[in-house]
């Protein structure tokens, strides 16, 4: 392979063409080509980055190093394998397919032919999610985290349902962080706008006694990315809309203050590039070299705790109520 990579991507909806815009920005790489079923606008993002809309996937996928996958779910599975197949390197948006079973084959083929696979997972590139780590989160995990993701209806992302649309953000997160295996998961949620769930909230026990209650909904009022976590000596929050967050340590010394009997601080955090980030760690992983983006494996983690959730929604229907949320509307 090449110093620069090649790269190209798959889908060029709003997300896709971002990830074609870091491509052709990223001195290490080179964007060959974008692919989408709506040719005009694949000719429009390629016209913008300056490279080829190709008129199939196939075609592209033989002239790449390395590719973004940001097409409807549905079809991750089936576009991932052929690119790995391929010997081609995958960045795949989240979540990372529709079953398990599809996340078992691209994992499988990404061994197979040496190639990388990672999950869009935005996320973990986040500067508060950074700082945590460098702070010894994973010597002292939490025991009790609460999450909140709440957007206003977007027209977008609607072949699935909350859950994995943006309720899997914070499921990555809460996993990576608790490093504990899952022992029960209760959930409920309801279908607002679509005939999918569009609110959902999920209490989810670990083996290590942590307990995260984690609530996701698209059809709010205004967007709040919120995350709270409680360690046995210290309190962390972060405000993904406000770029800020919160430390505090217990400290008998510390008096009064925000938190009694706490010492710490509140932040505001300096803007990033989540994506620009992203796309750097998949580059490096590419090229051999030492990366932090999210693995093929922690994107089926997610997706495999996100269809818990949605489990548990279907058992809570089928025991209370009318109707599962599939047959609703």
């Amino acid at each position: 392979m090449s110093e620069v990579i090649r790269t190209g991507v798959l889908g060029v909806g709003s997300l896709g063409r971002y990830h074609a815009q870091k491509f052709a920005a990223h001195p290490g790489a080179e964007l060959v080509g974008v692919f989408d079923p709506d040719m005009q606008r694949a000719e429009a993002v390629a016209a913008e980055t300056g490279c080829v809309a190709f008129p199939d996937a196939g075609s592209l996928v033989e002239g790449v190093d390395a590719v973004t996958i940001a097409a409807p779910t549905e079809v991750h599975g089936d576009l991932g394998v052929q690119a790995l197949n391929a010997g081609v390197h995958v960045l795949m948006e989240k979540p990372l397919a529709a079953s398990r079973e599809e996340a078992d084959d691209l994992i499988a083929a990404a061994d197979a032919s040496a190639r990388i696979l990672q999950a869009g997972h935005l996320k973990r590139f986040h500067p508060g999610v950074r700082r945590l780590a460098e702070s010894g989160l994973d010597r002292q995990p939490p025991r009790y985290l609460e999450a909140n993701r709440l957007n206003t209806f977007q027209p977008r992302s609607l072949d699935i349902d909350v859950i994995l649309d943006l309720m899997v953000h914070d499921l990555d997160l809460i996993l990576h962080w608790v490093n504990s295996p899952v022992t029960e998961v209760r959930a409920i949620g309801i279908p607002v706008v679509t005939d999918k769930v569009d609110m959902a909230n999920a209490r989810i026990a670990f083996e290590s006694g942590a307990v995260a209650n984690v609530t996701a909904s698209r059809v709010a009022r205004k967007r709040v990315r919120e995350i709270r976590m409680f360690q046995p000596h210290r309190y962390a929050s972060l405000d993904f809309v406000g770029n800020a967050m919160a430390l505090y340590e217990l400290d008998e010394a510390a008096g009064e203050g925000p938190v009694p009997g706490a010492r710490g601080e509140q932040l505001t955090l300096d803007p990033a590039d989540l994506l620009a980030e992203e796309v750097d760690a998949f580059l490096r992983a590419c090229r051999g070299e030492l990366s932090d983006g999210v693995s093929g494996y922690e994107g089926r983690a997610a997706l495999d705790l996100g269809l818990q959730v949605r489990a548990a929604i279907d058992d809570h229907f089928a025991r209370y109520g009318p109707a599962s949320p599939q047959e609703v509307g």
